[in-house]
């Protein structure tokens, strides 16, 4: 996005779409602050779309398959087999959320933190 001021004495601010037309730059640059903060909330949101699909897919493989880990099968990844399980409430809670119903309070970060860098491909 850009904006810029037109020969009439207008401000221009080109999306890379659409060219939306402001009587001052103060306008256009609060114009052109809203549209990015409504893509970053709109990308976040994107970014939970693949666990909101598939979330509730792999916790049925797990609690199907009737695997257990220990510390010692999930190693290599630099984790504990306590960070796999809490992985898995993580998930669950998820589920519930984007299903409306109540998740469990807890504090997350640690286990987000614990996983952030592993190579799970």
């Amino acid at each position: 996005m850009r904006i810029y001021e037109s020969s009439d004495g207008t401000w221009i601010l080109w999306t890379g779409t659409e060219k939306l037309h402001y009587a001052t730059q103060t306008e256009a640059l609060e114009a052109m602050s809203k549209l990015a903060l409504a893509q970053s909330i709109i990308y976040r949101v994107q970014q939970l779309i693949e666990t909101m699909d598939n979330g509730p897919d792999v916790l049925q493989e797990y609690f199907d398959s009737g695997v257990t880990f220990t510390d010692e099968d999930v190693a290599a990844l630099g984790i504990t087999a306590a960070d796999v399980t809490n992985c898995l409430t993580l998930l669950e809670n998820s589920d519930k959320f984007f299903s409306g119903t109540t998740p469990t309070n807890a504090v997350y970060r640690i286990t987000v933190n614990a996983v952030r860098r592993v190579d799970a491909a």
